[in-house]
């Protein structure tokens, strides 16, 4: 009996590993299919998909797989803004075998965390990771240690640039171009010409008018060489030369030429910046109030849209971060269940065999079922401590406005945010907070000083998800919201 019952549990292990192994091509193929959404650009479907396989990882334990959808799900959420999440989700890859014994993924952990670093300003910290990031290249080999090598100096260079040290600035750059040196200049004309268009920007920023139309012109040569079809900035560049020379005319032209390859390239931002670029143009030489005027009302127009798209998209990636954290803790769920059956079949052979064996071995199973009880008294203990403190730091998160609030919430009161839901599926993370606060019951003046707006907004807001949700007018909002959640 003994034997079939080691057969059995020999089996179930068995089948378990042959579904992993199924479960790992198909995180390998969702990664693939993300990558194929990133380089479309379709950035909440690279992240969702990410998300997908990150899921599927967690179920099958696929180290590598937990690794690299972290990563990209990192990138994602670093590219939209979500610096914070960004950062967080560099946490996780670091605590997985994977990451300590690939030298590359320690190399993009680097640089992904210097990018979140500069996004949050703390430019001190971020060149700290850029430089981390180097001694790791250092370990690399071949063509990828170049391509890190360049990144890694496209990224010290922003960074000085955005702290105004232009020697600093200068020195990475130049060092872009040295590295591209083992590629041929057909290989890589591309990146030869993005070295060549920074350096002739940062020359014109240092008053070297002479360097800076020595690679300005190299940058125009290799875009008509090549037919290079993304120009953003060359022709930026050259209108503020031209400027600087007070040759207005041209000038105006390069400005012009530079919003309409902008255009042509389907390049919204890029063409946001020509608008700014042309305003101040005009405005600042007193040369065309009209001008400046219309090139300001299109910048207005643009950046507005582009503000409005990308909240968005960051309210979509927050959806989708908020869902892989409801899956995440399914996961967890599961893999107990999962565990605990196998421990309840173990534990029946055991039993049958200790029975069988002698009643000395059923005595000392009722000592340790005595302690089993003990310890999850000691547990439940130590679990309402660790609620007390979930709670604390909820109160905390609220009062200094900060994004993990919604997070932390969702997972103490899962019931009250499935209620919200189940009203309008589509409510947006901020109506979500906001209905949190007023199920904590904090007052309007409250919510009003931890939002940082006035009190009369936190009004208007109420009065609107009043008619939202058919609150009456002489029914409390805060203790409707409490009650909320005892019917779900």
């Amino acid at each position: 009996m003994r034997k079939q019952l080691l057969f059995f549990i020999l089996l179930l292990f068995t089948f378990k590993a042959i579904a992993g192994d199924d479960k790992k091509q198909e995180v390998d193929s969702l990664l693939a299919k993300s990558m194929e959404f990133a380089s479309r650009g379709d950035l909440v479907t690279y992240i969702e998909t990410a998300i997908k396989a990150l899921n599927l990882a967690n179920v099958a334990n696929y180290d590598e797989g937990k690794a690299k959808s972290g990563s990209y799900i990192a990138e994602g959420l670093v590219t939209v803004g979500l610096f914070k999440e960004g950062l967080k989700q560099l946490d996780r890859i670091e605590a997985t075998d994977f990451y300590k014994n690939e030298i590359f993924m320690q190399s993009e952990v680097h640089r992904l965390r210097g990018r979140a670093y500069g996004g949050l300003m703390l430019h001190q910290q971020a060149i700290r990771e850029f430089r981390l990031q180097q001694e790791v290249i250092k370990r690399l080999t071949g063509e990828i240690k170049v391509k890190s090598y360049q990144f890694n100096y496209e990224n010290l260079s922003a960074a000085f640039r955005r702290m105004g040290k232009l020697d600093s600035m200068q020195k990475y750059t130049e060092l872009q171009l040295e590295n591209l040196k083992v590629f041929e200049e057909k290989d890589a004309a591309m990146r030869y010409q993005i070295v060549y268009e920074n350096l002739g920007s940062l020359y014109v920023q240092k008053g070297d008018l002479v360097k800076a139309q020595q690679y300005l012109d190299k940058s125009l040569e290799l875009m008509k060489k090549y037919k290079i079809p993304v120009v953003l900035n060359t022709y930026g560049a050259l209108g503020l030369l031209e400027e600087k020379r007070k040759n207005f005319k041209k000038a105006a032209a390069f400005y012009e030429e530079s919003l309409a390859k902008k255009r042509a390239a389907g390049s919204r931002i890029g063409m946001k910046n020509s608008y700014r670029e042309l305003a101040d143009f005009y405005r600042t030489n007193n040369l065309d109030k009209d001008k400046a005027d219309h090139y300001e009302m299109a910048f207005s127009r643009l950046n507005d849209s582009l503000e409005n798209e990308n909240r968005q998209v960051v309210d979509q990636v927050l959806n989708q971060i908020l869902k892989l954290k409801d899956q995440e803790s399914a996961t967890k769920v599961s893999k107990s269940v999962t565990v605990s059956i196998i421990a309840l079949i173990v534990l029946l052979a055991a039993i049958t065999f200790f029975v069988w064996r002698s009643r000395h071995n059923r005595k000392v199973l009722g000592q340790k079922e005595e302690a089993l009880q003990e310890t999850e008294i000691i547990n439940k203990e130590l679990t309402e401590q660790i609620g007390e403190n979930k709670f604390n730091n909820l109160i905390d998160l609220a009062k200094s406005n900060n994004p993990e609030f919604l997070t932390l919430f969702t997972e103490l009161y899962p019931q009250f945010i499935q209620a919200l839901k189940s009203f309008d599926s589509n409510l947006r993370s901020t109506e979500l907070e906001f209905c949190a606060m007023a199920f904590l019951n904090f007052s309007t003046k409250n919510i009003a000083e931890y939002t940082f707006v006035t009190v009369r907004a936190v009004q208007i807001r109420k009065n609107r998800l009043r008619k939202k949700f058919e609150i009456p007018s002489d029914v409390d909002f805060n203790n409707w919201m409490r009650g909320l959640a005892e019917y779900v």
